[in-house]
Parts: structure tokens; C-alpha cells; sequence
């Protein structure tokens, strides 16, 4: 029986249930979404550790070939198996687990809720689809990695330092380091226990932050001379990266972590999105908001098929790469005269 709930009614429950199903099943298969970020990897490496600990058979497996090297400090960061379509299968002893997935479309392809398999989805996401067979999701959550650490608590699961290290990073990404407005009494209060685990802020901050390589910055400049800053009062801001800017700098896909959120601090801007032309020709939207835009990001991706929660989201864009910033700029200005006027 699939136990449904909704954001809005979460029930502290829901972290017994998803700590007790962890606990009955001996194989974890453990799934994030493409483009992984700091709280997805923070959560899927948090509960790889914890799996190996507790001697279950865990593997993790994303649709990313390459993760961001930023986070390769991070325990179980190359334990992570690449598969962009995975058969999901009706195994008794099998829990296919979704971290950080609004959906399950997000992740690695091929599963097929209708089939009632046994799938554990912890999210934040206030968009989630709920597609799990044990739900445990909280939209008022800072983070994947906030939820996971409740779950562990609800569970008596042991913290080692590893993990610990692994949920303060997903905490810090997802917050803007502690300063987006998903970041609540209780976020506070979780970063203060990890902290009394061993966690060094300012070791994670330097680990995250500074470790930029020559190409990046090639890369990043690229995209900062290109910037279109527009809207009333100059609310909203667009940049473009093309798949040549990444053969001629010689930065990778990774390269682009973080991006978004150094455009955010343009003073006055408080929407920024990044077009990205992968080496396939598909083209993504990195997506960030903060308070006095006139609608989040998540609430911008979804129509396009993207998704996400209203600080930080993600989305395709179907055109030329030569018209992604005319057509994007277009989007957004719709999007404000339609929340302007709503009738």
C-alpha cells in the first residue's frame, strides 16, 4: 500500500516509516538526480556510508558520467556508478531508494511506479510527486540532507564523523550557506549538532568554495561576458554557455557548479538563470531565486518540464543555442507580466 501525504501535512511519522523500511531490506539501491549538487551528493554518499555500516549490500548509481570534483572528499564520492537507465525489478529483499528527486523522472530512467515496487523517495522538494511506496517528504526542509539527518535521528542510526561531514555539506549548499529563506530554527539547530560530531565549517566552506580550476574561470568568464540584466528594476539576469566555450577553455560539465549562485550576488538581481549547451545539444537551465523576486525558481521550471523548490531549480529549453537568450528573456518577462496581472 503507497502511503500518501502531502507536503503541507507532514507527519514526523514518516521518518519512523522510512527508517524502519531502511532497516528491513538487505540491498539499498540508492538514486539522485542528473546534475547532481551538494545535497544530493551530500545524501547520497551520507546514506552509502550509513548502509555500508549497518553491512548492507548498497550501490549508488546516477545518470552523471562525471560528478563535480568539488565534492570528492566526500565518503562513497567514487563509489557512484553511472547508468542513465536502470531495470527496476520486483526483488523482495530490494529497496530502490530516491534521494532529492522532486520526481522520478529527475534520476536515473526506467522506474515505473504503477508497479508498487518497493521505493523509498526523501525529498524536500515541495513539488514532489510522491511517487514512492514510502513517502518521506518535506517541503519546509532545508535539504535532502536536513531530512536524512531526521530520519537517522527518528532511526537511533549512528552518525560517524563521515557522514556527519556529508550531511553538513548538503545542508550548507542547499541553504546558500545558511543564507536562503529555507533556512529555518531547526537548520540551525542540526548544523550545531553536526558541529559537535567534529564538522570544521571552515573546512567544508574552503573544500566547496575554493578549489576552482584555470578552466573554470576561462569558462566562468565566458559566461560573465555575456550576462543580460533586465526587468523592472533590473530584477532578472541571463547568461548563456555553448558546448564550443567548454572545448576551447577545456573545462568540463562540472565546471558550471556553482555558477549560478555567484550570478545571485549581482546587486539587485534576484533571478539568474544559466543556459547550458550540453555536448549532446541539449540545452539546461540552472535556475536561482531569492525573496522579492516575483516568483522562485521552482515555479518557473516546472512548465518547462524542469523542477526543483523556489530558491534553486532546473529545466530544458527546446530552441537553437544562438536563440536560448532572446527566448529565455521572453519566458521570464511573461512569466512577470502573467504574475503581475493575474486575471
Amino acid at each position: 500500500m503507497k502511503t500518501m501525504m502531502t507536503n503541507k501535512n507532514f507527519n514526523p511519522d514518516d521518518l519512523i516509516s522510512a527508517s524502519t523500511v531502511l532497516k528491513n531490506f538487505g540491498t539499498w539501491k540508492i538514486f539522485t538526480h542528473k546534475k547532481a549538487d551538494g545535497d544530493a551528493l551530500g545524501s547520497s554518499t551520507a546514506l552509502y556510508t550509513a548502509g555500508k555500516n549497518l553491512g548492507k549490500n548498497v550501490t549508488w548509481i546516477n545518470p552523471d558520467e562525471k560528478l563535480p570534483e568539488t565534492y570528492k572528499y566526500l565518503s562513497g564520492y567514487d563509489a557512484h556508478e553511472f547508468c542513465e537507465n536502470f531495470t527496476f525489478e520486483n526483488l523482495d529483499d530490494v529497496l530502490y531508494i530516491f534521494l532529492d528527486c522532486s520526481n522520478h523522472e529527475r534520476g536515473t530512467l526506467g522506474l515505473e511506479p504503477e508497479k508498487n515496487l518497493n521505493v523509498l523517495n526523501v525529498d524536500h522538494h515541495e513539488d514532489n510527486s510522491l511517487f514512492g511506496h514510502v513517502n518521506c517528504v518535506d517541503g519546509r526542509a532545508s535539504s535532502t540532507c536536513e531530512m536524512l539527518y531526521r530520519l537517522f535521528r527518528a532511526g537511533k542510526f549512528e552518525i560517524t564523523h563521515e557522514i556527519a561531514v556529508s550531511l553538513y555539506t548538503g545542508i550548507l549548499t542547499d541553504t546558500g550557506g545558511f543564507s536562503f529563506s529555507n533556512t529555518s530554527p531547526l537548520t540551525h539547530e542540526i548544523a550545531a549538532n553536526l558541529m559537535e560530531l567534529g564538522i570544521d565549517p571552515s573546512e567544508i566552506s574552503d573544500l566547496i568554495n575554493q578549489n576552482k580550476t584555470p578552466a573554470d574561470f576561462l569558462l566562468w568568464s565566458r559566461a560573465m561576458s555575456r550576462v543580460k540584466i533586465f526587468g523592472p528594476e533590473n530584477i532578472f539576469a541571463i547568461t548563456v554557455l555553448k558546448k564550443s566555450d567548454f572545448q576551447e577553455t577545456g573545462a568540463d560539465m562540472t565546471g558550471t557548479e556553482g555558477l549560478s549562485s555567484m550570478f545571485m550576488t549581482i546587486r539587485g538581481v534576484k533571478l539568474i538563470s544559466t543556459i547550458t549547451e550540453y555536448p549532446n545539444g541539449e540545452i539546461r537551465l540552472s535556475i536561482r531565486s531569492r525573496g522579492g523576486s516575483p516568483f522562485g525558481a521552482g515555479e518557473f521550471a516546472r512548465p518547462l518540464g524542469g523542477g526543483g523548490h523556489e530558491m534553486a531549480a532546473g529545466a530544458k529549453l527546446d530552441c537553437p543555442i544562438d536563440d536560448a537568450m532572446e527566448v529565455l528573456e521572453n519566458l521570464i518577462m511573461k512569466k512577470y507580466h502573467e504574475c503581475s496581472n493575474p486575471d
